[in-house]
């Protein structure tokens, strides 16, 4: 039997649940969550630093999208 695995869900900015995923930021290397029904859907980090973070004045730390799509 296989197993089943069970993603982490965050709730977006309408009110709706979604399960989501890990992706990495291209500019700074620190990680935030994508919806996985909606890759458009974002949870930036915001203040959350990684300790690999190469660039503190990042866009997803400055203004970070919560719960909503990244235009």
């Amino acid at each position: 039997m296989a197993k089943t695995l069970t993603l982490a869900e965050r709730q977006d900015a309408e009110g709706a649940w979604h399960q989501v995923i890990r992706d990495v930021c291209y500019g700074c290397g620190c990680r935030y969550l994508i919806a996985e029904d909606d890759h458009d859907l974002v949870w930036e980090p915001g203040v959350d630093r990684s300790t690999h973070c190469t660039d503190e004045e990042c866009e997803c730390h400055i203004t970070p999208v919560i719960g909503e799509r990244r235009w």
